[in-house]
């Protein structure tokens, strides 16, 4: 995907771009952190149909479901494309093994388990390492063999 990136001065930074489909938006990121998502007619790409105003906070929710969703989609075609592979995603519960501790003071430290990712108020934080300290509240996204995948959900349901 192609952004054109035009400055308006006064205003802030405009984003403009096609999606595969043909469809044309812009993001216009304003300074005090408000974003205007604008879209275009299909027939004249310089007449907005409509404009969908973000504040700063809005905007950063809808970047996180944005990015989740992404996220889940990359981890069901590579559950797919690795048989013997399973991918879970589990919440961390309020006093379960996890919460509060890194991962590498788990009770997982040790079995055949990556960590691929932590969502955190709708923001995924991508391979974390062993050092990421997880809450209550956060999810976990986990792969490995179906054992060590099924303990996982056992230690952060709090089971």
């Amino acid at each position: 995907m192609r952004f054109e990136r035009t400055v308006i001065p006064g205003v802030g930074l405009c984003q403009r771009f096609a999606t595969a489909h043909g469809q044309w938006a812009s993001v216009i990121s304003h300074p005090g952190g408000r974003r205007d998502i604008v879209i275009y007619h299909p027939e004249d790409g310089d007449t907005a149909l409509c404009t969908l105003v973000l504040e700063q906070t809005e905007a950063q929710a809808v970047a996180g479901v944005l990015n989740q969703a992404v996220t889940v989609d990359h981890l069901a075609e590579l559950e797919r494309q690795l048989p013997g592979v399973t991918v879970v995603r589990i919440p961390v519960a309020v006093d379960s093994i996890g919460d509060g501790k890194r991962w590498r003071d788990t009770a997982l430290s040790g079995r055949p388990l990556s960590l691929l990712a932590v969502v955190r108020a709708g923001r995924v934080v991508p391979t974390p390492g062993d050092d990421y300290v997880l809450l209550a509240g956060d999810e976990v996204v986990v792969a490995g063999a179906e054992a060590a995948t099924t303990t996982a959900v056992d230690v952060f349901a709090g089971h």
